[in-house]
């Protein structure tokens, strides 16, 4: 009798335990799984998938892994080039940040989460170099190319 209360009670702490850690916990190893540009710069309406299609149809894979400490990498890979990126999150602010410069707002849903990020409209030069032009017309006069602002998101699943 004994025996069956003491298995019973170690089985009613592990599952509590069990789900605890799962609950909004971002720890571990989670995969970039789809990515899509939104059809308005305010991270609003559809979202077009092509662009992602187009990477992973070249090898192109992600991945972030999450420490309990706050810490954690981002990795792109492409064939056998890897870019690692350090992060750090925090689950009260439910934020992501990379290399400690931006953050941006993540979304946890079971084993899914999405990062929206919004890009400002910015002026480039040929050699894909962000000029200090402010607007359209400045930037196209010195014959420069104008990017309009956008919006991304990034959905990871975890491993």
């Amino acid at each position: 009798m004994k025996r069956t209360i003491l298995l019973t009670a170690l089985l009613a702490f592990m599952a509590c335990e069990d789900k605890k850690d799962d609950e909004g916990s971002l720890v571990g190893t989670w995969e970039l799984s789809n990515s899509g540009k939104y059809a308005n710069s305010n991270c609003s309406g559809d979202l077009d998938y092509s662009g992602w299609a187009f990477l992973v149809n070249f090898g192109v894979k992600g991945e972030m892994t999450f420490k309990s400490d706050g810490t954690g990498t981002f990795t792109i890979s492409f064939g056998t080039e890897k870019e690692e990126v350090p992060i750090t999150w925090d689950e009260n602010k439910t934020q992501i940040c990379l290399m400690g410069v931006e953050c941006l707002p993540y979304k946890l849903d079971g084993d899914k989460f999405t990062l929206d990020q919004a890009q400002d409209a910015y002026c480039e030069n040929y050699d894909g170099e962000e000029t200090s032009h402010e607007s359209q017309s400045t930037c196209e006069a010195a014959g420069n190319s104008w990017e309009e602002a956008s919006c991304s998101q990034m959905e990871f699943t975890k491993k």
